[in-house]
């Protein structure tokens, strides 16, 4: 028997399959960060509890790092990899001179400084890119006291995308954001997420 159904069904089904994405999103960068700072404590025996208030942040920004050097350096292990982001997320996230330091010299020892550099110009890139992105918005900097805080957006924006590409109402969108809030620690503003999202949705439907 062939169902029919009607387009706004089609629509909410698409961007019910977009919030399930999203939130598949949220659990990938929970569980890389989970998986970075563990293997990285293993080897260097510090305790980076002090980077886990950063919450999902800290993988949105540093996944697609990962991603983008375990292509270019195959030969590198899980533990380098996450030894190297792990550098890289005390560099921008923190001050932790100590922590930094150690991490550093166990970088050096492994022989990995120049991968390292790449990590680090990796980051940059993407950190400035999403920021430009964000100025684009038109929202007042001044308002986004930590700009690294909304860096979790990150991953979500193919998601976003595709849900202003198949239609939504201003319901559909306020249910997302109401979904993002609702998972995992966001350390930014919330009204500013909500802002954001709005925009991001906004351009990205043209």
């Amino acid at each position: 028997m062939k169902i029919i159904i009607t387009e706004n069904q089609n629509r909410a089904l698409l961007n019910e399959g977009v919030s399930e994405s999203i939130v598949r999103s949220y659990r990938s960068m929970k569980k890389f960060t989970e998986k970075v700072l563990k293997e990285t404590r293993d080897t260097t025996g510090l305790d980076f509890e002090f980077l886990m208030s950063w919450g999902s942040t800290l993988g949105g920004l540093m996944m697609p790092v990962s991603q983008y050097i375990e292509g270019k350096h195959p030969e590198l292990t899980s533990l380098d990899i996450s030894l190297l982001i792990t550098g890289a997320m005390v560099t921008y996230y923190t001050s932790n001179k100590k922590a930094l330091s150690k991490i550093l010299e166990t970088i050096k020892e492994k022989g990995l400084v120049n991968v390292f550099d790449e990590v680090l110009s990796a980051t940059s890139n993407l950190k400035d890119t999403f920021l430009s992105f964000v100025s684009s918005l038109n929202i007042t900097m001044g308002k986004m006291a930590n700009m690294l805080a909304y860096t979790f957006l990150i991953p979500l924006l193919p998601q976003l995308y595709e849900m202003a590409q198949t239609g939504y109402d201003q319901n559909t969108v306020n249910q997302i954001i109401k979904r993002i809030l609702s998972y995992g620690a966001i350390i930014g503003s919330s009204a500013i997420v909500r802002e954001l999202i709005k925009k991001i949705v906004n351009r990205f439907r043209g």
